[in-house]
């Protein structure tokens, strides 16, 4: 796992070097960390984690909707209306943009649980903001959709979510 993990980084830099990507995660992430940080003043949310989960979620939608449809997406002989909305396919970790999938959405949880302190609620809508995302792709021109990278974001999330959980506990336990 560890070495899918690290493996991981070449796909990611490889992705970055789309400077519509780049661009998208760069201008995503310093908007919604303000965004993160402006949240954090109203609703008495942790400001540096709020900042870091907004910045996380600019880095996600920045990621999902700054690029043009993949040169994958495009089979030959294949007319794209043909093609079908969603692609149902099982949960992997095995490959780049497998893992990478399945990181995503790690910070952005991770972060967001230690900021509004609400483990169930973060996880939620962090399954039901990768539903949207997968929806919105083909609906948008910027992917596909498809149920592996809904089950790949959705597990690293609930991962992400109860290592949150576990350093708010270690938190409450350590100011006793």
């Amino acid at each position: 796992m560890v070495g899918s993990v690290w493996g991981t980084i070449p796909t990611i830099l490889y992705t970055l070097e789309n400077p519509l990507i780049a661009g998208g995660v760069v201008l995503g992430g310093v908007l919604l960390g303000i965004g993160g940080w402006q949240a954090a003043k109203r609703f008495g949310w942790r400001r540096g984690p709020s900042v870091a989960a907004g910045i996380s979620l600019g880095v996600v939608l920045g990621a999902t909707f700054s690029r043009t449809l993949p040169d994958y997406a495009s089979m030959p002989g294949v007319v794209p209306r043909e093609r079908p909305f969603c692609y149902v396919n099982g949960f992997s970790a095995v490959g780049g943009n497998e893992m990478i999938n399945v990181l995503l959405f790690v910070p952005l949880v991770f972060f967001a649980v230690l900021a509004v302190r609400r483990v169930l609620v973060v996880a939620g809508a962090a399954v039901a903001l990768s539903a949207v995302v997968e929806l919105l792709q083909p609906l948008t021109h910027r992917g596909l959709c498809e149920t592996q990278d809904f089950l790949n974001n959705s597990a690293g999330s609930l991962v992400a979510a109860a290592a949150g959980a576990a350093v708010l506990a270690l938190g409450r336990v350590a100011s006793r």
